[in-house]
């Protein structure tokens, strides 16, 4: 009997615990709704410049485990008069320290506060039709008592078209697949993880111009106190043809990724870049498909100061850092039904500033490794060229494909006959070759499986 009564009083004494809790959270809340908003608007409209966002409040009305509220959300740009309001509505605050829709959500760590919101009918009603008599906007924000703040918002498919007169601007229709946006971080967004998923962004124009995007994935993690950027971007279809706009041929890129990372430290900045795309079609030629994947450690700050998106990273590098830089071009690849262009290289300089790239030539001694391969068969690139010229045929002629392999063939060995780098014939494979290879120890070069001291390789270069 005395343990029942025990445990029924611990529950009764956590129950008024948590009551006062949630209660002391709902105070918090109230005081600082207006900061947190505020400092919402100003970080997000920090870390892009595609629009501007407000977010208004009033109508508060706070109860022991919830906030209720009027939100008015709206997005603006340079060439709008009147910003477009994406949210008008009631939401309900959850208090924490743990509301029931945090757990559904599955976030188990105690959470300061928790909204979940949807447009209601009365605020769109033909956007509530449209989607099937629901929501066509669904999301929620959720802030930690560390001052950690997780955003979600997602979109239902939707039709739009210009004949209905609120979508007239569009000139067209828009018929948008599901779209789910994640921003995450500290309230401050020293660290901002922010993400963009859409099935599909169709804009079809009346004069026939289009622009497809389909199953588009964008995540960027951002650490500014550690100087750090991550970003990756990918999408299965693009097809863009605005030549009735542009005068420009249609063009098509099938499963490209494309992934930069980017770290700096007091000695300069360190990255990678890699890019892949499965097949490139420009008007109704199928170009072929390509890579570039390259690292690079220790960049110099005097080259990155015109990269205004680049400051908050410059910080972390000394001014005065004489970096060991190594830049590592691991592939660089194009491929067509006439083979491939390749291009690898690998450079290790030390002391590599701006002044030190203008006057390499005299200074080799800051030279420590050179590798350079270069093969452009002339077939490989004359196809391509003639592509280019020809985008709209369906073929290109023998007589066409000839001629672009034969012009590029006399204009590059007219510029290049004299220089000792490059040799015109690989096999039986005419292009345009070489092979560079420069180690600090032997202070001599290997040009096309040739020996040279770096005086022999200057006087030439001279010649």
């Amino acid at each position: 009997m005395k343990k029942s009564k025990l445990a029924v009083g611990v529950v009764a004494i956590l129950g008024l615990s948590y009551v006062g809790i949630a209660w002391h959270t709902g105070n918090v809340i109230e005081k600082e709704l207006d900061n947190n908003v505020k400092n919402i608007c100003q970080q997000m409209n920090s870390v892009q410049d595609l629009f501007e966002l407000q977010i208004t409040h009033d109508n508060d009305k706070k109860g022991i485990f919830s906030t209720k509220t009027h939100i008015k959300i709206s997005v603006s740009d340079e060439e709008e008069s009147e910003p477009t309001i994406i949210y008008d509505d009631d939401i309900i605050i959850h208090h924490g320290p743990f509301p029931l829709a945090a757990l559904i959500h599955g976030k188990l760590t105690p959470q300061q506060a928790w909204v979940e919101f949807q447009n209601s009918e009365q605020f769109n009603p033909d956007l509530w039709q449209r989607v099937g008599n629901q929501p066509f906007i669904k999301g929620y924000v959720g802030l930690s008592y560390f001052d950690y703040l997780d955003f979600n918002l997602a979109t239902q498919p939707v039709l739009l078209r210009e004949t209905d007169k609120a979508y007239k601007l569009l000139q067209g229709k828009l018929d948008l697949g599901a779209i789910d946006y994640r921003l995450s971080g500290n309230i401050k967004f020293d660290n901002p993880s922010m993400s963009i998923k859409a099935s599909k962004i169709d804009y079809q124009r009346n004069d026939g111009d289009y622009l497809m995007v389909t199953n588009l994935k964008s995540v960027n993690d951002i650490d500014y106190s550690k100087a750090y950027v991550d970003t990756q971007t990918s999408f299965d279809d693009f097809n863009l043809n605005f030549k009735n706009n542009i005068d420009t041929p249609e063009i098509t890129i099938k499963n490209l990724n494309w992934h930069y990372k980017l770290k700096a430290n007091s000695k300069g900045l360190d990255g990678i870049v890699n890019l892949n795309v499965d097949a490139f079609n420009y008007g109704k030629q199928e170009m072929g498909n390509g890579a570039i994947n390259i690292n690079f450690k220790g960049i110099d700050k005097s080259f990155l100061q015109h990269f205004s998106k680049l400051q908050p990273l410059l910080t972390k590098i000394d001014n005065n850092t004489s970096p060991k830089t190594k830049i590592n071009f691991r592939k660089v690849h194009w491929h067509n039904t006439e083979g491939d262009i390749n291009f690898r290289a690998q450079i290790d300089v030390s002391n590599f500033d701006q002044i030190t790239a203008l006057t390499m030539g005299s200074n080799l001694s800051k030279l420590n490794q050179f590798d350079f391969n270069l093969e452009v068969p002339y077939k490989v690139l004359g196809r391509f060229i003639a592509q280019i010229v020809n985008p709209e045929n369906e073929n290109i002629t023998d007589e066409e494909f000839k001629t672009a392999v034969q012009n590029a063939q006399d204009i590059i060995e007219i510029a290049l006959y004299k220089s000792p780098l490059f040799i015109f014939k690989k096999g039986d494979v005419e292009g345009l070759f070489t092979k560079i290879k420069y180690s600090k120890m032997s202070r001599k070069f290997t040009i096309n499986d040739k020996k040279m001291s770096s005086d022999e390789l200057l006087k030439n270069l001279a010649n």
